[in-house]
């Protein structure tokens, strides 16, 4: 191939690398326009005069620390036999600020195996014995995290974790 071919076979490649390097960018910054959103043009940027920033700051953590779950538990926990203690290691953090549950549940069966009194913050759970005894083996199951508010004991919601637990003899 000659050097007049390889140029032009160069300046070709460059070219297509620009036009489809301007075509992505036009793809990705015009995609918000597509969705023809209408903003009001009476709306203000800004906060609204007379907000106490501190105020609305301690509002929006309240309600984030209202909304989120804190919890810590073993997810691999280990039991010597059917009726022995294991290593569950259930923790409501200090910092959660809620009362807690835990029902644990087989999950091929929704069975429940254990269920936790409540829990305040800042307390745990190190190593308890399961209210069902189970036969020597591994289970897949999930720990639901049951959550209360702390004053009035209302419930909030809850959420849970998947872990394992073995039954050694």
């Amino acid at each position: 191939m000659s050097k007049r071919k390889k140029q032009l076979l160069s300046a070709a490649g460059g070219t297509l690398i620009v036009a489809l390097t301007v075509l992505i960018c036009y793809l990705v910054f015009t995609k918000n326009e597509d969705l023809n959103l209408k903003y009001d043009d009476n709306a203000t940027v800004g906060i609204m005069p007379g907000i106490d920033l501190d105020a609305r700051r301690k509002e929006l953590q309240d309600a984030l620390d209202r909304s989120m779950i804190a919890y810590s538990i073993n997810t691999s926990p280990v039991f010597l036999n059917g009726t022995s203690k294991g290593n569950l290691l259930i923790e409501n953090p200090g910092n959660n600020a809620k009362l807690l549950r835990v029902s644990i549940k087989i999950d091929s069966t929704q069975e429940e195996i254990y269920s936790s009194e409540y829990l305040k913050p800042g307390t745990y759970i190190d190593s308890v014995a399961l209210d069902k005894v189970l036969e020597k083996g591994t289970y897949d199951a999930t720990a639901y995290f049951l959550a209360y508010d702390e004053a009035d004991g209302e419930y909030i919601g809850e959420t849970g974790a998947q872990i394992t637990i073995t039954v050694q003899n």
